[in-house]
């Protein structure tokens, strides 16, 4: 059985976070599977070292997996919090039902399964698309406590999908696709590579370089059904009954600020937007991961306290 423990795609980017940001990771996570609707899900458990505060869920986007999350993972368990990294449905090392049909609602829906389980205070947080999975979440389940976002993309929005693709104009081809030939476009498995700028989800060329090419992420092959039905879900009022606390990177040469701006001005109740000072799609650049852990910590700190820190 494949695991991240004995998968060169970690050991590499594991050592590019070290040699390349300066980050080590810590701790060592225990690797778990669990029946979840139907899948048989992979997730990281990343336990701190002594009684849990509470549980952060980690989600990751349309370009990564749980393990991908490390660096946010390794710091939440530093500050005494579980913190679970799942590889949704389709990506990772997850093995989907048998009747998955590639649809993007079944991610939200596990990620809420999830947060479901556990005891405590729970909070998810989400880097790229997995913000708004986390937002949707946090609706669907019965108790989460907090949202985190990196971006918060509406990708019902026309506009916001066809800036999202890989070229603009191969946005705008699939949403007349999506449209008008569904169930052509539907079969049709791309390369991530091809269908999202993997290239930028960091600002610096190694990195850059693992995030296309490996075959985890840009190498891996998804059917456009996934994209197809993450435009067509219907996207509430986003009311997470929860405080939610934005934290965009600041020099996101992929998504900038203002795509978050539409959903996050939609965001009824406590919200908070923090734009960091650089910090790619993927924000792990100094001073980014420092003013990243800050907000983090002090959200997490609210949350103990059962308040909401910060501006409205």
């Amino acid at each position: 059985m494949e695991t991240y423990a004995n998968s060169p795609s970690w050991h590499r980017y594991r050592q590019l976070l070290l040699d390349t940001f300066g980050i080590p990771i810590r701790h060592v996570p225990i690797e778990r599977w669990r029946t979840v609707r139907g899948h048989e899900l992979h997730f990281d458990e990343w336990r701190p070292d002594g009684r849990a505060r509470g549980t952060l869920i980690l989600v990751h986007g349309a370009g990564g997996h749980g393990r991908i999350l490390a660096p946010l993972a390794d710091f939440a368990a530093g500050l005494g919090w579980l913190a679970l990294a799942p590889d949704l449905p389709g990506y990772g090392l997850t093995r989907p039902s048998a009747d998955f049909r590639w649809d993007y609602g079944e991610w939200p829906a596990v990620v809420a399964a999830l947060a479901d389980d556990c005891q405590g205070p729970v909070v998810l947080m989400g880097l790229s698309v997995g913000g708004m999975t986390a937002a949707l979440a946090a609706q669907a389940a019965r108790g989460v406590q907090g949202v985190i976002a990196t971006t918060l993309l509406d990708m019902s929005d026309p506009s916001t999908f066809a800036r999202a693709a890989k070229w603009r104009w191969l946005g705008e081809a699939s949403l007349l696709g999506f449209r008008w030939m569904p169930s052509i476009v539907d079969r049709l498995r791309l390369p991530l590579r091809l269908a999202a700028p993997m290239d930028r989800m960091s600002n610096h060329p190694a990195m850059a370089e693992y995030f296309e090419n490996d075959h985890l992420l840009g190498g891996l092959r998804i059917p456009s059904r996934l994209f197809r039905t993450m435009h067509t879900l219907d996207v509430p009022r986003l009311e997470p009954r929860c405080p939610l606390l934005l934290v965009h990177p600041g020099a996101d040469n992929w998504t900038p600020t203002a795509m978050s701006r539409p959903a996050f001005d939609r965001v009824l109740g406590d919200k908070r937007l923090r734009e960091l000072s650089n910090g790619s799609h993927l924000p792990v650049e100094l001073p980014a991961r420092l003013e990243l852990e800050e907000e983090v910590t002090q959200f997490l700190k609210a949350v103990e306290r059962n308040e909401f820190a910060g501006a409205r």
